[in-house]
């Protein structure tokens, strides 16, 4: 696999499954809206999704690249860096849902939330393709 963003394997895929999840959950969420109940207009939902899918990619790329350098530091100054690091990607989901509030005519706050929380079961899809590549190549 080739390095996405100069980032580890797990971090590749991590962002290889949040692409897949946002087509998953485009689909879902507009057969959703049309079909059977319109929760938010098709297009700031999927605006929305977009915007927390990217915002969820971005918090994976900052998490590696943090993690890598404060490996590189020592211990009192790898717990600062982490524990700023870690602030900053949470000011990053408060700026994003800010955004989305602030442009709610544009922006779907479902697609959004969805977006943001897809960042959780990447994780989880993440762990169990890796997992399943190491054990098929013992």
């Amino acid at each position: 696999m080739t390095r996405l963003f100069g980032v580890s394997k797990t971090a590749a895929v991590m962002c290889y499954a949040l692409g897949g999840l946002f087509l998953f959950f485009l689909v879902i969420g507009l057969l959703v809206s049309v079909f059977i109940y319109p929760f938010e207009a098709p297009a700031p939902y999927a605006l929305g999704l977009f915007v927390g899918c990217a915002s969820s990619v971005l918090k994976v790329i900052l998490m590696e690249k943090s993690l890598g350098k404060a490996a590189d530091m020592e211990e009192k100054g790898a717990k600062n860096y982490g524990a700023l690091m870690a602030m900053s990607r949470y000011f990053l989901t408060i700026a994003v849902f800010l955004l989305v509030v602030f442009f709610r005519d544009i922006f779907g706050l479902f697609g959004t939330i969805i977006g943001v929380l897809a960042l959780q079961f990447s994780a989880y899809i993440a762990n169990f393709v890796l997992r399943k590549n190491s054990s098929a190549q013992l």
